[in-house]
């Protein structure tokens, strides 16, 4: 039978071609699609958001549903629209798919806006469990660094140990509250203020953690059932520039709990953690609390998130010194009783 070489190098060709595109397409994660000037002579501030969605954030409250990453997006792209004398960064850390199980699709999102317009988007691939390819984006985009800077994260609790699964579509990924902070430091080495919508992460352990990189955390001992924190008072930077750090922070914080407080009718915890008073203390705290989780993590993982005031090992150390916590105790069930907090979350033994 005749044979076609022609017709075979071309379809070789072709294929080698469409090989070679799909490799091209994966060797940058960078792909900024618009580029607009803005005025980089008026910003005052800067803000990070950082809102994972490699995980299940579906929810439903009074029969709808919802889906809590995407809305802490609409919220930051409201937040950034305002901005009007800042610069601000979002990203959203999306499932990530692969072409023919191998190649990445780039389905992780970045927005830049500069003076409230929107100044470059694209898409990008992560390069590890932690923030390294955010950084790279965050660096090669940012043009202001002596401003007030701020930090915001968007998920489930941050673990304190790498060996829990944390994106999942990408398992193999470590995330843990070292690399968490590490990474933080990256980004700017001195924060003046650090917002942790997750749950349970004003624990000893991440909190000593961030002691060197932010000024104030706000964050929650407790669960917060996906039920975000608000950041609606980020309008105080526009609305009055004099607003210092620890005020805008304890607006967030109260705001927040007001929100949360008016529908969950489990326990809303929601704190503010003043850094440079918490680090006289922080250190010793957060190694004995480390010692206690070798026994806690050496037996089942679903442990519950208590107060660390139950666990008599940390009595001696807690301190309320630099803490500020709004509470409402649950409307039912065993902890509906408790009538205090002292501010710190801990793993329950059981």
């Amino acid at each position: 039978m005749k044979q076609f070489p022609d017709v075979e190098k071309r379809v070789l060709y072709f294929l080698i071609s469409a090989l070679g595109f799909l490799f091209w397409g994966c060797s940058s994660s960078n792909n900024v699609v618009s580029e607009t000037p803005a005025n980089v002579n008026n910003i005052n501030y800067s803000l990070v958001y950082i809102i994972h969605g490699d995980a299940n954030y579906l929810y439903h409250h009074e029969g709808i549903r919802h889906n809590a990453d995407r809305e802490a997006l609409r919220d930051a792209f409201d937040i950034a629209r305002n901005a009007s004398s800042g610069e601000v960064f979002i990203f959203h850390q999306k499932p990530e798919r692969k072409i023919l199980w191998l190649f990445p699709k780039k389905d992780r999102r970045y927005y830049h806006f500069r003076n409230g317009k929107l100044v470059a988007e694209g898409k990008y691939s992560p390069k590890d469990g932690g923030f390294s390819k955010e950084i790279e984006l965050y660096n090669s985009h940012s043009v202001q660094s002596n401003v007030r800077s701020m930090f915001f994260y968007f998920g489930h609790e941050i673990p304190t140990f790498s060996d829990q699964k944390y994106h999942s579509t990408e398992p193999e990924l470590a995330f843990d509250t070292h690399i968490f902070s590490s990474d933080l430091a990256r980004f700017n080495s001195s924060f003046d203020m650090t917002v942790l919508s997750t749950c349970n992460n004003a624990n000893p352990y991440l909190i000593d953690e961030l002691k060197n990189t932010t000024d104030f955390v706000v964050a929650s001992p407790q669960n917060l059932h996906l039920s975000y924190l608000s950041l609606d008072q980020l309008k105080l930077l526009e609305q009055d520039q004099q607003t210092d750090t620890k005020e805008l922070a304890h607006a967030i914080a109260k705001d927040s709990f007001e929100k949360l407080s008016s529908y969950l009718q489990t326990m809303v915890t929601v704190g503010v953690y003043d850094l440079s008073q918490i680090k006289e203390y922080s250190g010793e705290l957060a190694s004995k609390y480390n010692l206690y989780l070798e026994d806690v993590f050496a037996k089942p993982r679903f442990t519950d998130n208590v107060d660390c005031s139950s666990i008599a090992s940390l009595q001696p150390l807690l301190d309320s010194t630099g803490v500020h916590l709004f509470f409402k105790p649950a409307a039912f069930g065993r902890k509906a009783a408790l009538t205090k907090h002292s501010g710190w979350g801990c793993k329950e033994k059981e």
